[in-house]
């Protein structure tokens, strides 16, 4: 693909990963905060993971509507642009709500956009990009969502708390990269796909099986499912538990924490986003994808066995180090790798895109779910054991690539 190509759509993926980290990481808090500040903290849990079920819920069907979708439009484009009145309509409700409730709903009609608009953008990365070029997209794409996370935090601070603002910029800059991307980029309808469209027609039960695929039937689908999962579940031990473990565990002050966090932020998108481009470089030069997985397991590996003995910040700041670092080798190759074990990818690669969101997505409701459990063995608080075993969880994950045969 054209340089031009991949700028637009590169830029598409940052508009939108603008309008979902700015919200998660930094609005909803601020917003929730001043609706209910007593109830806070099991708030913004509600909303976040009511919002994660509903993003799990519609992507597939979006997924699955799209890939059956045939017109001079395209397949994806329709979708791309029917998402963003949603998601933008979604965040004004957000802003101009002033119970939990209306918070809510207005993240749930949100996230209803948000999946149209990102299934239909991923979903053109095993359409069109080959596969000589896919570790290198995929690494700007890895890149994106990385440093969106900062400038979102960033233009909270700009716009001085103010709900409208704060939800509606970052939603209506998403509109003008991602407008300006699908009304140039093209988005051919492959004649299998139009073929199969016309056969299958829109039918509830084969809208319901865009939910499951058979891991018998492709199974590096099923490996690179599992790998996903296992890899994002493993993380999620750290970002969830990281504050709490620095406190409760080290006894550091929260005022001193806070400041500790944002440097191994800071210093960590550094080290997330050059191995997200670097290893998509490479990746694609030497032909190989399931190396940098590996190397990614055992970078994880190290750094949570770095953070599990740490005495003092200064070892949980390397070990952080190596898991992002980690995270961003991972994030780049895996999302190569899944567009190159898609089957069916002329007709069905937004289908199989959603349900390899859902690897990304399930883990933010079920770490929160699992951790408890760990950390209560051997009398409460066991964050050493907790962390031990999201570095077994991580070189497990490495190792899910290696029975994968349609990669090298």
């Amino acid at each position: 693909m054209s340089r031009g190509f991949i700028t637009l759509y590169v830029l598409a993926l940052l508009g939108t990963y603008l309008a979902v980290m700015t919200p998660l990481l930094v609005s909803l808090a601020v917003h929730l905060e001043q609706i209910d500040e007593a109830r806070k903290e099991t708030n913004l849990g509600l909303v976040i993971g009511v919002g994660t079920f509903v993003n799990i819920a519609v992507g597939p069907v979006i997924g699955r509507l799209s890939d059956l979708t045939t017109g001079r439009w395209g397949r994806r484009r329709p979708w791309i642009v029917a998402g963003m009145p949603i998601m933008v309509g979604g965040m004004l409700v957000i802003a101009g709500a002033g119970s939990v409730g209306m918070v809510l709903a207005g993240y749930a009609i949100g996230q209803v956009g948000i999946s149209c608009i990102m299934t239909g953008l991923l979903a053109m990365l095993p359409d069109q990009v080959p596969e000589a070029q896919r570790g290198k997209v995929s690494g700007f794409a890895g890149f994106t969502a990385q440093i969106a996370g900062v400038i979102g935090f960033q233009a909270a601070n700009v716009l001085d708390g103010s709900p409208h603002l704060m939800f509606g910029v970052p939603a209506l800059l998403c509109c003008v990269l991602v407008l300006v991307a699908v009304l140039v980029l093209p988005d051919p309808v492959p004649e299998a796909a139009s073929a199969k469209a016309r056969r299958a027609g829109f039918d509830l039960r084969g809208i319901l099986r865009g939910f499951v695929f058979d891991p018998r039937r492709h199974p590096d689908m099923g490996w690179t499912w599992t790998g996903r999962f296992l890899m994002q579940f493993s993380l999620m031990f750290l970002s969830t538990y990281q504050l709490y473990f620095l406190t409760d565990h080290l006894d550091y002050e929260l005022d001193e924490v806070t400041g500790l966090l944002a440097l191994t932020g800071g210093v960590g998108l550094v080290m997330t986003s050059g191995g997200a481009v670097l290893s998509g470089l490479l990746s694609d030069r030497l032909g190989r994808r399931k190396a940098f997985v590996y190397a990614a397991g055992a970078l994880f590996a190290a750094g949570f066995l770095l953070v599990a003995t740490a005495p003092s910040f200064l070892q949980v700041f390397l070990g952080s180090q190596l898991i992002l670092l980690g995270a961003g080798v991972f994030g780049a190759v895996d999302l190569a790798i899944v567009t190159d074990v898609i089957p069916d990818r002329d007709t069905q690669a937004a289908r199989y895109m959603s349900i390899f969101g859902i690897a990304s997505a399930l883990p933010q409701s079920a770490a929160p779910v699992v951790a408890p459990l760990i950390l209560a063995l051997g009398g409460g608080d066991n964050y050493p054991l907790l962390f031990t075993v999201a570095a077994a969880i991580a070189i497990t994950a490495g190792l899910t690539v290696r029975p994968i045969k349609g990669v090298r």
